[in-house]
């Protein structure tokens, strides 16, 4: 006697749903990573960009919101300003923060684009720009990377303005010879490779319109270059 057994085989149509099927299910899953992988790689960017807007900040909420006008013999013998303000460099001393743990209370700092870094340099020793040798020995300054992949850095500076219709110049170079002292506020705008372009705008210490740690002359009474 035989037994009967139940067989039952898939037919085409079977088959084609099936595949079908499991093609739309490979759809949704590939769908779903590349969704996380675009937006796993949004975040790393938006962080990246976050870091160094953060650093940016604290470099200009530490450093140059805190800018005095600090003077230092040159070779001849001439009181100058130790800063320098050119469009793609800035240099300018600053005050330290009270729990700085190294001594003195001056920080000399210089910003500038290096190829397509924003770098800065920092020395707790008087670093004139006059001095050129302090660029080449290492043992003055410590050197950070603020930003990457830029475009382009330029700085401005403030001062005010001898014209009636409004209070505040800017210059693209600061010129000591044509000012009291260092510039009201200093100004940054940089643009990134992939199109970003942010700025940023500080008033240096101890100044106002009229005054910098209580005194601003016009140029032609200046003491900055009598060695006074």
């Amino acid at each position: 006697m035989k037994t009967a057994t139940n067989k039952k085989n898939f037919t085409l149509i079977e088959m084609v749903v099936a595949m079908a099927v499991m093609l739309m299910v490979a759809m949704i899953i590939g769908s779903a990573g590349k969704i996380f992988y675009d937006g796993y790689n949004r975040a790393v960017r938006a962080t990246g960009r976050l870091r160094e807007y953060m650093a940016i900040d604290r470099i200009w909420d530490g450093a140059v919101r805190n800018a005095v006008p600090f003077k230092w013999v040159d070779s001849e013998g001439v009181s100058r300003f130790v800063f320098a303000g050119e469009q793609d460099t800035v240099m300018f001393t600053a005050l330290r923060r009270a729990d700085d743990q190294t001594p003195g209370a001056l920080i000399f700092i210089r910003l500038r684009l290096e190829e397509d870094e924003l770098v800065a340099y920092y020395s707790y020793y008087p670093r004139p720009p006059w001095d050129e040798e302090y660029d080449e020995d290492p043992q003055y300054f410590t050197r950070e990377v603020i930003a990457a992949n830029i475009a382009s850095v330029a700085f401005q500076y403030a001062e005010e303005s001898e014209s009636e219709e409004a209070e505040i110049e800017w210059f693209d170079v600061w010129d000591e010879d044509e000012h009291a002292a260092i510039p009201l506020a200093i100004r940054m705008t940089v643009e990134w490779k992939d199109g970003r372009r942010e700025h940023w705008l500080r008033r240096t210490a101890g100044t106002s319109l009229h005054s910098s740690f209580g005194y601003r002359l016009p140029p032609e009474n200046s003491t900055a270059n009598t060695g006074n």
